[in-house]
């Protein structure tokens, strides 16, 4: 027997409990990013921006593990679209080295908006408003803090992100707890 779409939803949110172990890793991530301006010399932090996205994902599967999510729901055609959605994300690395060489102190800005515009798709594969939230909480944060207040962004920007993860995954287990009932 042949499953429907909703179906695949159904099973996706489920077993993947809507990708929630990311964004509680991206908020722990994005809240050390937020003390490392207070910690470490400004030129190294540019660097830690860069590449420590890089530990989000990671971080990520192994709370995933701990807290029994299984992330990688191979056998559903919508958790390889969920992959296929995340993985441009590594093309954006040559645009923050870019904007690392000619004008650091816009990181903030550039990775809040290109990270927060990739979660857009999550909306319709997990049937979730939170995502939505995600979306333009981070985009809008990254918007006015990195861009207006550049002198604090890379105090602003990060806080602004850990707090928007944070109430996403307070909003998509609410939602979780609704879908169970």
């Amino acid at each position: 027997m042949s499953k429907t779409l909703e179906d695949l939803q159904k099973e996706i949110i489920f077993e993947a409990k809507k990708g929630y172990p990311i964004l509680l890793s991206g908020a722990v991530v994005f809240l050390i990013f937020t003390l490392m301006h207070f910690i470490v010399p400004i030129e190294a932090v540019h660097l830690i921006w860069i590449f420590g996205l890089g530990v989000i994902f990671p971080i990520g599967i192994l709370i995933s593990k701990i807290l029994g999510v299984n992330l990688h729901a191979t056998d559903n055609p919508l958790g390889t679209l969920g992959g296929i959605v995340a993985a441009p994300q590594a093309f954006y690395i040559p645009v923050f080295i870019i904007v690392y060489m000619k004008i650091p102190e816009y990181l903030p800005f550039t990775i809040g908006l290109l990270a927060g515009s990739h979660f857009l798709p999550y909306v319709w594969i997990y049937k979730s408003k939170a995502y939505l939230f995600v979306t333009l909480g981070t985009c809008f944060s990254s918007l006015i803090l990195g861009g207006f207040f550049v002198d604090h962004a890379f105090t602003l920007v990060p806080l602004a992100i850990s707090i928007v993860y944070g109430i996403g995954v307070l909003l998509i287990l609410r939602e979780l707890k609704v879908n169970l009932v």
